[in-house]
């Protein structure tokens, strides 16, 4: 159980790095903006640009695999706006946000980098057939929920051209567009674009993970605590579990893959789910402290994921 937390704390020291530098003064609190705009304008299109441009398409995109780690995430969607309704009494946007961030994994800032130090460089192809889908299709699916919750008697397809237009300007979905087609098309870019590439991706991970620790020393609990463990519950429990048995049990999938699905599955709720919140202005505090208590208690839940896996795969 060392061996294993071993292996993924040096993910979550980066977040430390980030969070005891501005907490401390040794950087300025301010520091996480530029920081977080960096990675999300710059940095992060640019590394999933690279993973697509390079992807092998017939085999990261494998829908056992998506349809495991997907039906987990959706039911966990479903039951945080469900259990926001009725036992916390939120209206219905705001129910919305509050399942957004039992829907939205950090699959990229943190799953990538806990994978590939788990499972080795090859484990990275499934886990981007995971990552090119996750924010175009889960930004969409919130968008429209959030909009027709709220569409002020605009028509379904109003609401649906809201949703693809804010999706398509999504820097990160310009990214995976972009790759995915120079994959496609077999267009070779030159080594010196490739060598520039390769340097800018190489930052986007370390430098995104100390942005979100800077991040997290904004946010307080509060008064939500209780329904940030709820969130908690979904993302770092409930959508791992339905991966796993449908990976595992339905599917049938080789070890490899029920790795990445569960792994990718369990990871706490990204900074998207504080962006989701703040756009429609819903919820705003409770997705800070989902953030920031998720992400807290991953530290241990990841670990422990990581046991599960060793012994329920062995042999």
């Amino acid at each position: 159980m060392i061996e294993i937390f071993l292996t993924v704390l040096p993910v979550f020291l980066l977040l430390g790095i980030g969070y005891a530098s501005a907490r401390t003064g040794y950087l300025s609190a301010t520091i996480a903006d530029p920081l977080n705009a960096y990675t999300v304008k710059l940095a992060v299109p640019v590394l999933l640009f690279r993973a697509l441009y390079r992807l092998d398409l017939s085999t990261a995109f494998h829908p056992p695999l998506l349809a495991s780690f997907y039906a987990g995430a959706l039911a966990s969607f479903a039951a945080g706006i469900v259990a926001a309704r009725l036992v916390w009494k939120r209206r219905p946007g705001e129910a919305v946000a509050v399942g957004f961030c039992a829907l939205f994994s950090n699959t990229l800032l943190l799953g990538v980098p806990i994978v590939e130090r788990a499972f080795g460089e090859a484990a990275l192809t499934p886990a981007f057939g995971i990552v090119a889908l996750h924010a175009p299709a889960l930004y969409t699916i919130g968008i429209i929920v959030m909009e027709l919750s709220r569409r002020d008697g605009r028509s379904l397809g109003q609401t649906l051209r809201t949703a693809a237009v804010t999706v398509l300007a999504n820097t990160l979905m310009i990214g995976i567009l972009a790759g995915a087609a120079l994959n496609l098309a077999g267009i070779r870019l030159p080594e010196p674009a490739m060598a520039a590439i390769d340097m800018v991706a190489a930052t986007a991970i370390p430098v995104a993970l100390i942005g979100i620790g800077a991040s997290l020393t904004r946010y307080r609990l509060k008064a939500e605590l209780s329904e940030s463990l709820m969130v908690s519950a979904l993302s770092l429990f409930v959508h791992p579990i339905i991966a796993f048995v449908l990976a595992r049990h339905v599917f049938a999938l080789p070890p490899e893959f029920v790795r990445v699905a569960v792994i990718m599955a369990a990871m706490p709720p990204g900074m998207n789910v504080y962006i989701f919140a703040v756009m429609y202005d819903r919820a705003v505090a409770l997705a800070a402290s989902a953030v920031l208590v998720a992400t807290a208690l991953s530290v241990a839940t990841v670990t422990l994921w990581l046991f599960v896996l060793r012994v329920a795969l062995a042999g």
